[in-house]
C-alpha cells in the first residue's frame, strides 16, 4: 500500500506493510502456562517471577503490525527495562543458515530506525571476532562474550568465508522492529550437542551462563529463555530426557540469580521458560511440579491473632524476619 501526505507544500510517498500478510499463527497445540513468583537470598530476599509457557519461539518476534504487543515494545526501548531473547543457533556465523536466517527475514520486515540493519550488526561482530584483542575482552558493548569458552577457537570456512564459531559463544544483537524483544543473544551450539546429553559442565550450559551475563549487563530484566535449548522436540526427546534438561536448566539459572544476588544487585527480573509448541501436556504439568522444587516458592502464611487470622504477604513476612517458605503457621 501507499500513501501520500503533504508537508510545506510537498507530497512524500512511502510504502507501509500489507497489514493482510501478517495474521497470527493459527495456535494448533494447546495453550499451556503457569506463572510462579519466587525468593532469593539469605539476608534480603528479592522476588522474581518466573512463566513457563508453550509457544512458538517466532510468535515473540514476528506479528501483526498493529499488535498491542508493539506498542509497548516500543515504548519500552530507552528504559532499563528490556526484554530479551536466548536464541540458539548454529555455529556459523552468516545470515542463511538456521535460526539467524529466520531472524533475518523477520526482521527485513519493517524498518530499523534505532539500531544499525541486522546484517551490519553481525559485520561488526565478525570484525570483532577476527580482531585477537577483542576477543578476549568482554565488555556490554561488544556485542559478544568469549572468555568464557576455554580455549576457544575461531576458525574461517576457506569456501564460504564464513567464521566457525565453538560452542557456547554468545554475541548480542539489538532491534527495534520486534513485536516483543528489544535484544537477541545468539548462544552457538550444534544440532549434535544440543540434542545430546549435557552435563552443568559442557560449554552449552557455559554459554548459557554467559548469555545470562550479558541479559543482566544490558537491563534484560524480562528474558525469554528456551527451556530444553531447543526450540522444536525431536525423535528420541522422549519424558525423561526433557525432564532431565528442564532441571539442568533450572538449576543454571538459579545459581545465576544466587551469584547476581550476592553482588549486591536487587533488580526484581522476571524469566520466561518457552517449551516448544509440540510439547505434550504431561509432560508440560510434569516440569510445572518439578520447578518449585528447585526454586523457593513463597506461601502464604496465616497468623492466628485470637479470634482473628491474618494471611501476611512476602513483605510483611520479611519484615518479621520470617522465612516465606517455612511451614509455621
Amino acid at each position: 500500500k501507499t500513501y501520500e501526505e503533504s508537508l510545506g507544500g510537498k507530497e512524500y510517498s512511502s510504502n507501509i506493510p500489507n497489514t493482510n500478510n501478517y495474521s497470527p499463527e493459527p495456535q494448533s497445540y494447546p495453550k499451556l502456562e503457569e506463572s510462579f513468583s519466587i525468593c532469593i537470598g539469605s539476608q534480603l530476599k528479592i522476588t522474581h517471577s518466573l512463566r513457563l509457557f508453550v509457544d512458538n519461539v517466532w510468535n515473540l518476534c514476528a506479528g501483526h503490525p498493529r499488535a498491542p504487543e508493539r506498542l509497548q515494545t516500543a515504548l519500552s526501548l530507552y528504559t532499563n527495562n528490556l526484554s530479551g531473547l536466548i536464541l540458539l543457533v548454529d555455529n556459523r556465523l552468516n545470515l542463511y543458515s538456521g535460526n539467524t536466517h529466520k531472524l533475518s527475514k523477520i526482521s527485513e520486515v519493517f524498518p530499523e530506525f534505532h539500531f544499525p540493519p541486522f546484517d551490519q550488526q553481525l559485520t561488526t561482530i565478525r570484525q570483532k571476532l577476527l580482531n585477537p584483542d577483542v576477543v578476549k575482552r568482554r565488555t556490554p558493548t561488544n556485542y559478544l562474550i568469549d572468555d568464557t569458552v576455554p580455549d576457544a577457537v575461531i576458525k574461517e570456512d576457506e569456501t564460504s568465508g564464513d567464521l566457525i564459531l565453538p560452542t557456547g559463544t554468545c554475541y548480542l544483537t539489538r532491534h527495534s522492529n520486534l513485536k516483543q524483544v528489544h535484544c537477541v543473544i545468539h548462544l552457538v551450539g550444534t544440532v549434535h550437542e544440543v540434542q545430546g546429553e549435557v552435563t552443568s559442565r559442557d560449554s552449552l550450559l557455559i554459554g548459557l551462563k554467559s548469555a545470562l551475563k550479558i541479559a543482566s549487563e544490558n537491563n534484560m530484566d524480562n528474558l525469554v529463555i528456551p527451556l530444553f535449548l531447543t526450540s522444536t522436540l525431536e525423535p528420541g526427546m522422549d519424558h525423561a530426557w526433557c525432564m532431565k534438561r528442564s532441571e539442568l536448566v533450572f538449576k543454571c539459572v538459579k545459581g545465576f540469580m544466587i551469584e547476581v544476588g550476592s553482588t549486591g544487585v536487587i533488580n526484581s527480573k522476571t524469566f520466561h521458560f518457552i517449551l516448544p509448541k509440540n510439547t505434550p501436556q504431561k509432560t508440560f504439568q510434569s516440569i510445572s511440579s518439578l520447578l518449585p522444587n528447585i526454586f523457593r516458592v513463597p506461601c502464604p502464611m496465616v497468623l492466628d491473632q485470637g479470634s482473628r487470622k491474618k494471611t501476611l504477604t512476602v513483605e510483611e513476612l520479611t519484615k518479621l524476619n520470617l522465612s516465606p517458605d517455612s511451614n509455621t503457621s
